[in-house]
């Protein structure tokens, strides 16, 4: 089992994913009004029904990690 560590967008704590249940990656961009827009990223898991777990990582930066964990067997 391999395990990334993202960032809660919300809450700042952290979070462990096996990069195995990964079922998809997006970011967002959250239009808020008389506000900067709100970025985050969304990363669903295979295990889960939950519509997946918002982080401040974004895409590029989980794909890095995601291959770095491959690498690290």
């Amino acid at each position: 089992m391999k395990m990334i560590t993202l960032t809660s967008h919300n809450t700042n704590s952290l979070i462990y994913i096996n990069i195995d249940t990964i079922g998809h990656i997006y970011d967002v961009v959250k239009k808020v009004q008389y506000k900067a827009d709100e970025k985050y990223t969304k990363v669903g898991t295979t295990c889960h029904n939950n519509g997946g777990f918002e982080v401040a990582e974004d895409a590029k930066q989980i794909l890095k990690l995601i291959e770095k964990a491959k690498r690290n067997i």
